[in-house]
């Protein structure tokens, strides 16, 4: 083989070579950001909880801020069974991860409701991550669907120094009405709770965001919902952003023209939403826009 050939192959050969080596890093990259299956520790050393955890991508030096998901009614830890798992949501997750976010699901139950042995275990899992996963206590946020949206609230009205903001897609926010809009979610409700006929009218309205506005004086909220939404009609979010407005308390609410109860009116916002967790509410982003589409 002459000097000019023998040049010839080496270069191919490194130009395959480095191919090889690159395609080997992105896949490792794509690989790095799958999440795991942990328990944590569950409330006063009792039973743990399942959580999927997606770590960031890299993780910080320092402290880190942390998303704990709340999945819709059903729904559990396992694959396709949690909303931000699935596609509408890929790049809202992997935009978390670049910025230094952990991410994670708890499975607190399939129609737990934010009820109190919920809302103690997803205490525990919050401090779990705080303590083995140097989280900025300050830096905790919520992001539920449908019932998780709901959650979310819920938990925030109970805890409300503990959560620094959250995105709600599609929420129930005032459960005595959509009780009646929706009765066959009656049982479940009233079940996780414990909720009686006696106890109906102030355990509901307990339960209802719309009816404890004030808790949210001081954490940000997101909502989304879609005008078609025939599972949570889009009053709940309409009327909830109206009370937060009344109050001057820090909000955005985008009714999506057209959507349904279906995670796919995610996908246009996930940018908004990973920078409304991450960086809050920017001082000329508008708090309600019903016009903006899918």
């Amino acid at each position: 083989m002459d000097k000019f050939s023998e040049q010839f192959v080496r270069s191919r050969c490194f130009l395959v070579l480095a191919y090889f080596v690159g395609t080997v890093g992105i896949t490792a990259q794509v690989h790095a950001a799958e999440p795991s299956i942990q328990q944590l520790p569950g409330p006063d050393g009792k039973a743990a909880v399942t959580c999927v955890v997606y770590e960031p991508q890299p993780i910080p030096e320092g402290q880190a801020g942390l998303i704990v998901h709340l999945y819709g009614s059903g729904g559990s830890h396992r694959k396709n069974e949690y909303n931000i798992g699935r596609e509408p949501y890929a790049t809202c997750r992997k935009l978390l991860a670049e910025r230094g976010y952990w991410l994670v699901v708890a499975d607190l139950g399939r129609f737990h409701w934010m009820n109190e042995k919920a809302c103690t275990q997803l205490d525990a899992v919050i401090d779990a991550m705080i303590t083995d996963k140097n989280i900025d206590p300050k830096q905790v946020h919520l992001f539920g669907t449908s019932m998780g949206a709901s959650s979310s609230l819920i938990y925030t009205m109970r805890r409300p120094e503990r959560i620094k903001s959250v995105v709600a897609v599609f929420p129930i926010t005032d459960f005595t009405k959509w009780l009646v809009e929706i009765p066959h979610y009656r049982v479940p409700v009233e079940q996780a709770h414990g909720i009686t006929p006696e106890t109906r009218n102030d355990a509901l309205a307990k339960l209802s965001p719309l009816m404890n506005v004030e808790a949210f004086r001081k954490v940000p909220v997101m909502l989304l919902h879609g005008d078609k939404d025939r599972v949570v009609p889009v009053h709940h979010s309409r009327d909830f952003a109206a009370a937060l407005q009344k109050k001057g308390y820090p909000f955005i609410f985008h009714e999506v023209p057209g959507a349904t109860h279906n995670d796919k009116i995610a996908r246009t916002y996930q940018h908004e939403i990973a920078d409304f967790l991450t960086k809050g509410i920017q001082p000329d982003q508008p708090a309600s826009s019903p016009e903006k589409k899918q």
